[in-house]
């Protein structure tokens, strides 16, 4: 059977050893704990939200691919690793001369000298990026801000749809940085533009704080989302908003962020925002005007209109494969 073009990998190909002790364990397993159910094992391994849009939006697309095959001689020439320990061994298999071409991104890690400089393995032939302004963590390894591409991740629009809302007088406050004071005086001001806060916590990198059907539930209740997050590479939660057709008020204090201990300077809070989607504002003292405005003229928003025609599963995906086809063609020309 003919290998595909492209193979998506987010678990690492277990070796014939493994697989045969995997075989063996399930069917001790019967006898053991009998009726136990097994261990829930994720559909998408790896950054699941990342993981399923590419892969559904390939599918959708009706791309030559397969995801996570079980041997190597089912890999690919051209390999998609956006997980770090499935890059590892495509890297691995690179060097070996099993495949021809190597992308990661843009989740494996977010500074060039990250996950102990994962992204700067001369094996990863390109590697993608949430937004352009992500280019800006690599303008001191020019090797790699030239294999950088960026390219969005896509949203399930079938799942994140409203149900139908009326009358909502509640907004979502997704509050992902800055402290409880800086949150509670923000609720504040959405109460006097005559709305009930309902608060959702999220952190940068973490990814299982809040069920998405809870989030989801709140958004189909809410008139409008108030985001607060001091920088986004490219604001997943925003757009799912949006799939709901929920506008977004976004702080963009366009300052100082820290990930994982690290500091730097932030360029955007909502890369993707447009005027069809949503409002930005930068200090407290702004909020209420802009809440207000926002408020005022509803119809000016079409929040989900704009993820269908820019930011579905299969458009995102169309557009990764297209970056990747190009450059496994020229890497076969040659310069």
């Amino acid at each position: 059977m003919a290998r595909p073009f492209l193979t998506v990998l987010t678990a690492p190909v277990p070796t014939p050893a493994r697989r045969l002790y995997q075989i063996a364990r399930s069917r001790v397993r019967r006898f053991v704990k009998p009726g136990a159910p097994l261990p829930t094992v994720s559909k998408y391994p790896g950054h699941y939200a990342l993981v399923r849009s590419v892969v559904e939006g390939l599918r959708a697309v009706g791309a030559d691919f397969n995801f996570n095959p079980r041997r190597l001689g089912e890999v690919a020439r051209v390999v998609y690793a956006p997980a770090n320990e499935a890059l590892l061994q495509a890297a691995e298999l690179k060097r070996e001369d099993r495949i021809d071409y190597l992308v990661a991104g843009p989740v494996n890690a977010l500074f060039a000298d990250e996950c102990d400089g994962i992204l700067l393995m001369p094996e990863i032939d390109r590697l993608i990026v949430a937004h352009e302004w992500a280019l800006e963590f690599f303008s001191e390894t020019p090797a790699l801000l030239a294999k950088s591409r960026p390219c969005p991740c896509g949203v399930d629009t079938a799942w994140w749809k409203p149900a139908g809302r009326v009358n909502s007088n509640s907004a979502v406050v997704y509050w992902k940085s800055g402290d409880e004071a800086f949150c509670e005086g923000v609720e504040q001001v959405v109460r006097a533009c005559g709305l009930e806060p309902r608060r959702l916590r999220s952190l940068h990198g973490e990814h299982a704080m809040f069920n998405p059907a809870d989030y989801r539930q709140l958004l189909d209740q809410a008139a409008i989302g108030v985001f607060l997050s001091t920088f986004e590479t490219q604001g997943l939660a925003l757009a799912e908003a949006w799939s709901m057709d929920v506008p977004t008020i976004v702080w963009d204090p366009r300052g100082e962020a820290m990930w994982r201990g690290r500091r730097f300077e932030s360029r955007s809070s909502a890369p993707y925002l447009t005027p069809a989607t949503g409002r930005l504002w930068r200090t407290l003292g702004e909020l209420e005007p802009v809440l207000r405005g926002a408020l005022a003229d509803r119809s000016a928003f079409r929040p989900r209109e704009w993820v269908l025609a820019n930011m579905t599963d299969a458009m995102c995906s169309a557009a990764l494969l297209k970056i990747i086809r190009e450059g496994a063609a020229a890497a076969q020309t040659g310069p």
